[in-house]
């Protein structure tokens, strides 16, 4: 948990200089508005609209039994965010900002192979965001256990081409705000991400999974090799995922 809290720490360092970053070479005019989500242990997660309809994506405290000693969930603002054009070709408008860790995670950085990631590598829809933070609590409700789950990349602040010049392999999609990587919980339980297939922890990951789909995600990318199903509309194995899950939600716009 040292590196769970030294990610906590790291956070509220970053936050100041966050608020006012860019992807570099953008007009003034063109700048849109970025904030910056902030923990509110507190507070509940707040009803975000889905499929044009309202989706229950509150969770109280009470919910949490003492023995599991869970910290509270946290809020996520809706400021407005849109999700402009396709995921492997749009742009993303009044993002927010994943906290390098929170109650129920703790962000991995897949170029520099620590934690936390940098700040521009996790923006995000408000939906989005929403939809996360409430499945990773449901998830950690159901297995008091497990450590926090890793996560990777979301988006970059104002969206647009997230590709190999960032580092590594680089993401085809992850452009408009709705995207999100989630790392397979490890069988040895260490806060990294799995080495090799033998390392993940199928029960835990197939678990995260359908709580992804149950929860209502548009599509669930795993890895070939990794032996995790679903409804296949949904979950669908490709390439390159053997160590993390993809995670897509639907665009609605407002």
């Amino acid at each position: 948990m040292s590196l769970w809290f030294a990610a906590l720490a790291a956070v509220a360092a970053l936050a100041a200089a966050v608020l006012f970053a860019g992807c570099g070479g953008r007009d003034a005019s063109a700048v849109e508005q970025v904030r910056v989500l902030r923990l509110n242990p507190g507070s509940l997660v707040t009803k975000q609209p889905r499929g044009g309809t309202a989706v229950r994506a509150a969770l109280t405290t009470t919910a949490v039994r003492p023995a599991q000693r869970l910290p509270p969930a946290m809020a996520v603002p809706q400021v407005g965010s849109l999700a402009v054009g396709a995921p492997n070709r749009g742009r993303l408008v009044n993002g927010l900002q994943l906290p390098g860790a929170g109650p129920d995670w703790v962000t991995w950085d897949p170029i520099r192979h620590r934690t936390p990631n940098r700040p521009d590598r996790r923006w995000g829809s408000d939906r989005l965001l929403a939809f996360l933070l409430y499945v990773l609590r449901d998830y950690r409700l159901a297995n008091p256990a497990a450590p926090p789950v890793l996560i990777g990349d979301l988006s970059l602040p104002y969206g647009g081409p997230f590709g190999s010049e960032f580092g590594g392999l680089g993401h085809m999609s992850h452009q408009n705000g709705l995207d999100v990587d989630i790392l397979y919980p490890r069988r040895d339980r260490a806060l990294r991400p799995p080495d090799k297939v033998a390392d993940v922890d199928r029960a835990l990951s197939q678990d995260l999974v359908s709580r992804f789909v149950g929860a209502g995600a548009q599509f669930v990318f795993v890895g070939t090799h990794v032996g995790l199903g679903g409804p296949p509309s949904v979950v669908q194995a490709i390439a390159h995922h053997n160590d993390h899950l993809h995670v897509r939600i639907a665009n609605w716009r407002r």
